[in-house]
């Protein structure tokens, strides 16, 4: 099950990643993107050198938790500078033209929320066993 409101449409998000600000790349569980970059403009090392890269991430988690302000939802979408979460009915990010585009050109595909649990989890307690499973190893 997703949360429901509007994901990031699928395809190239660099443009979004290029700088901090509230522009953020909205994905559900399951979902990740790949960073690729050519090693070619880098120094060769050294023998037995091995090269380690550090990737920094700006943005926010939203789980759908029960203890989460609206967890079954996408928005309220966080933003830089809200002084609490959720935000207060007054405080809000810019109501401009550009964040309408943004909406409109990358925030584009729709989850219902009502799709069905990908999810198993199933708890044996400790000491009984269902008669359809084999026997578990204390």
């Amino acid at each position: 099950m997703r949360a429901r409101g509007n994901y990031t449409r699928y395809g190239d998000v660099t443009r979004l990643l290029q700088q901090v600000d509230n522009r953020f790349v909205i994905f559900g569980t399951g979902e990740d993107i790949d960073l690729e970059f050519p090693d070619t403009p880098l120094p060769a090392l050294p023998k037995g050198w091995t090269r380690d890269y550090f990737f920094y991430a700006n943005g926010f988690v939203k789980d759908m938790d029960f203890y989460e302000a609206s967890p079954y939802t996408v928005a309220t979408i966080p933003f830089h500078g809200m002084s609490n979460y959720p935000s207060h009915t007054t405080e809000h990010d810019a109501d401009d033209p550009s964040r309408m585009q943004y909406e409109l050109d990358w925030n584009s595909r729709f989850e219902s929320g009502d799709g069905a649990q990908n999810y198993r989890f199933h708890y044996v307690p400790r000491g009984m066993q269902p008669p359809d499973l084999p026997a578990v190893l204390p």
